[in-house]
């Protein structure tokens, strides 16, 4: 068994679990981003509306300064609205699609990388073989991060914790046997 084939098999195995937990971070942020400005056009609607009524009874009642004062409050309401939707008008669902659509790639490579640590832990394959197999998968890797969504740092903070690595690592993207362990079956994990 080649140690540096699998050390560099197991990274990327690793950067493959860590990436798929990130994108659907940034999916969870995004969805939750989606909601809160629903709520806030809803919520604009909803008192525009409340406000239409209220100056229809004015006008019925033959309350004319509070239906000056309705018409102005509803206008400006109207106005905010506009600006709120010209502000927000990325469509977030493409985004949230992109992530989702990343994170579930990830996990795809993140399976047939295992299937590698497997091959080169059991000495099954030549050496040659499980070098053309490692360089096609980075290959996939490269071409996943190339054409997928950015995420933030919140992201990058949130699935460190969620995968238990808050804390144990002050620099990006390096990995123990320890934590690479964590995300493997018994059987394939390395002895310290």
């Amino acid at each position: 068994m080649n140690k540096y084939l699998l050390a560099n098999v197991r990274f990327y195995f690793a950067q493959c679990v860590f990436m798929n937990n990130c994108h659907y971070k940034a999916y969870s942020r995004l969805e939750k981003r989606k909601k809160m400005i629903s709520k806030f056009v809803l919520g604009f609607s909803a008192t525009t509306i409340l406000l239409l009524i209220l100056q229809i009874i004015g006008l019925e009642n033959g309350y004319d300064k509070l239906i000056n004062v309705l018409a102005f409050v509803g206008l400006v309401l109207t106005g905010a609205s506009l600006v709120f939707e010209l502000i927000n008008k990325e469509d977030l669902s493409i985004l949230m699609y992109q992530h989702k659509d990343t994170a579930e790639k990830y996990k795809s490579l993140r399976d047939k990388y295992m299937s590698l640590i497997e091959e080169v832990m059991s000495n099954s394959t030549d050496e040659k073989e499980l070098r053309r197999k490692k360089d096609e998968l980075q290959e996939k890797y490269s071409s996943i991060g190339l054409y997928s969504p950015s995420t933030d740092y919140s992201d990058y903070e949130k699935a460190q914790e969620k995968l238990g690595l808050k804390g144990n690592s002050d620099e990006e993207f390096t990995w123990s046997n320890e934590e690479i362990n964590k995300f493997l079956p018994q059987e394939l994990r390395l002895e310290e």
